[in-house]
């Protein structure tokens, strides 16, 4: 396998990038409820005679795993959204690039090279990866057997970088030089803080906003990027090529160039683009989301997504754009037509820059964050695009974010500083109503006046009060369920399904996506897990510990330290000087350590035993399967 890398200038490309303002005003006005179902299209448009003579030809097709029986409680654009993803691999160059969409969540690209296959975005698991290899296999079976020459992550996300095994790649293959693994310089460091400084709260919030439901009228019905999440085994390679941030890099694997750069978008600083300039064709990645309006922000949690950078990732994918003749995206299926590919990169661009500078232009109005959200609407021609419905992002939850990066959560109103405390306001909410049972029954009557949204406003005051009062949850419970099965996005509809579950008791936690699944960590730089485990300090015990521990990791020849003072765990990459004790062990003896609080199985230590064991005793763990996303820290989670 030969293989070849070459640096170009990030800064010229960047310069020919392609620009178009849009409008700086348009004829937005008032939502008036936020509890109206979002925005879509009629089920028409997903199959219309447009969109079909832009798809690549059909070369392969199975069946769906999305939910595609009518029901009274799923939106008929959401049924008909879900009869679109069924298995289908699209032929986008003949004998040369093909596109397996509706397998899991992501739509891996598989790139034939003159030694091997070339595939980008493996996906969530080991199962949903193979199920796409056999089905290349019964389509190309001389094609399919070849070796796997290269595998390239778009970004860290977990339905994107986790199932290369499914494609027979393994560690001996990396270590031998037989496959390589191209990703950002930036996804490790990512990465690891997904996993390990917020890994417990995204494992939930992910699995509130599918993981826990099971498909069908009360549950998902897709996964707008996608007909369902593979929930298989995993694997998870580190990067043997890493693409620079701030330049494109040119690699040449089996005969394949690839032109690999970096273009903000669902991932950040992580996300990466690839042009093949052989084949004039583009892989977008997430810098286009899929067939839906992008989330801006995404409701299961993240810090600050740029719009304004997202927007300018979009300018440098329209550049690539503008020199291809078939398009493919991590999410998606596959476009054909440069005049087709172009109109759609920039009504997705100038989509977002709308919603970006109106949000700013109203903000420097002194509208509020959550009058937003009621002032920013898609006009035309974006309203009625199809490849722009609120499927999966939404502009009424991504335009509180831009308000946040902007100015952050504060809205300059005093109130908001004097406020009673979280339970407290509550408290006083629920008397000021005439007591427990005076909102009770203004909940009750908004649900039969089908005014869900004030029904959960309501009594969500009583159900912090009083986490035990199971009438009010019930109640809540109804009016957030019936709320969901009005909605045509799949985060709205999920997490009302999920909290209403959560309330009533009925949600079943058992299979929730881990984000600090052992199959990652183990694999991750031994010294920035641990560096994460700062954060899971418990300060009340740590009062008036000053002890300093040392940590060698023995087969990396690894070395990490912890001042535990001040009730912080500092950190130190390297030796610590004169510590009070030192654990030794191999990574995964460690990490075991770390996990469980446990010395036993493999470790040693040098010094005073206590003092380790103390050490371990300071530092919390917890099951993501345990927080509650509505009720209060510490509510049962079951009634």
């Amino acid at each position: 396998m030969q293989e070849q890398v070459r640096r170009i200038g990030f800064a010229a490309a960047l310069a020919a990038a392609y620009f178009v303002s849009a409008p700086l005003c348009g004829n937005a006005q008032d939502r008036g409820t936020l509890n109206s179902p979002v925005r879509s299209t009629d089920a028409s448009t997903f199959n219309s005679e447009e969109v079909l003579s832009n798809l690549a030809p059909v070369a392969w097709e199975g069946e769906n795993l999305a939910y595609t029986e009518s029901a009274p409680t799923i939106p008929e654009a959401m049924t008909a959204f879900a009869r679109m993803m069924p298995k289908t691999i699209y032929e986008v160059v003949p004998d040369r690039i093909y596109h397996a969409f509706g397998f899991q969540l992501t739509s891996p690209l598989i790139v034939v090279g003159d030694e091997g296959l070339i595939v980008i975005d493996p996906g969530s698991d080991d199962d949903s990866g193979r199920a796409a290899l056999d089905a290349f296999a019964e389509l190309k079976p001389d094609l399919a057997a070849l070796p796997i020459a290269a595998i390239l992550y778009t970004h860290r996300h977990p339905d994107h970088a986790f199932g290369s095994g499914g494609f027979g790649v393994s560690q001996a293959d990396i270590d031998a030089g037989r496959t390589q693994v191209i990703a950002s310089e930036n996804l490790v460091e990512n990465l690891v803080n997904d996993v390990g400084v917020v890994g417990n709260i995204l494992t939930q919030r992910t699995a509130y906003a599918a993981g826990y439901l099971k498909p069908g009228p009360e549950g998902p019905v897709h996964n707008a990027l996608g007909p369902a999440f593979g929930a298989g085994p995993i694997s998870f390679f580190l990067p043997t090529i890493e693409i620079p941030y701030d330049e494109p890099l040119t690699v040449t694997i089996s005969g394949i160039e690839m032109e690999v750069f970096h273009a903000y978008g669902d991932a950040d600083t992580d996300e990466i683009d690839v042009y093949f300039p052989q084949f004039r064709h583009v892989h977008g990645s997430e810098t286009i989301q899929g067939e839906t309006f992008p989330n801006l922000y995404t409701l299961r949690g993240t810090s600050y997504r740029d719009v304004a950078k997202w927007m300018e990732g979009v300018e440098v994918l329209l550049w690539y754009a503008q020199r291809a003749d078939s398009y493919s995206g991590s999410h998606m299926r596959s476009w054909v037509g440069n005049e087709f590919i172009v109109e759609r990169i920039q009504n997705y661009r100038d989509a977002i820059q709308y919603v970006h500078d109106q949000s700013v232009y109203w903000i420097n109005q002194g509208y509020k964050r959550d009058q937003l959200a009621e002032k920013v609407i898609l006009p035309e021609p974006f309203a009625s695009d199809p490849w722009l419905q609120e499927y999966y992002g939404t502009v009424a939850h991504s335009v509180r974010n831009i308000y946040n990066g902007y100015i952050g959560w504060w809205e300059a109103d005093a109130t908001q500083l004097a406020r009673p405390g979280f339970i407290e306001l509550s408290r006083q909410y629920v008397r000021a109503m005439g007591g427990r049972d005076a909102v009770v029954a203004e909940g009750r009557e908004a649900v039969a006046n089908e005014n869900y949204g004030w029904a959960a406003e309501v009594l969500t005051h009583v159900t912090r009060v009083d986490p035990s009062d199971m009438e009010a949850r019930g109640l809540k419970a109804e009016a957030l369920r019936n709320w969901a099965h009005m909605q045509t996005n799949i985060y709205w509809r999920n997490y009302g399904l999920s909290g209403a579950g959560e309330l009533d008791g009925t949600l079943d936690r058992s299979a929730p996506w881990n984000f600090a699944d052992p199959a990652i960590v183990r694999v991750l730089p031994t010294t920035q897990i641990l560096k994460t485990s700062t954060v899971r300090l418990n300060a009340e015990r740590a009062t008036g510990v000053d002890l300093k521990v040392q940590i060698d990791v023995t087969d990396t020849e690894e070395q990490a330290g912890f001042h535990i003072r001040n009730r912080v765990a500092a950190f130190t990459a390297g030796p610590l000087e004169d510590p009070d004790v030192t654990i030794s062990g191999s990574k995964l003896a460690i990490l075991q350590m770390v996990a469980s609080g446990d010395l036993s199985g493999g470790i040693t230590v040098a010094g005073d035993r206590r003092s380790a064991e103390r050490f371990l005793e300071l530092f919390d763990a917890s099951s993501p399967n345990e927080i509650n996303l509505l009720l209060p820290p510490g509510a049962p989670l079951q009634p």
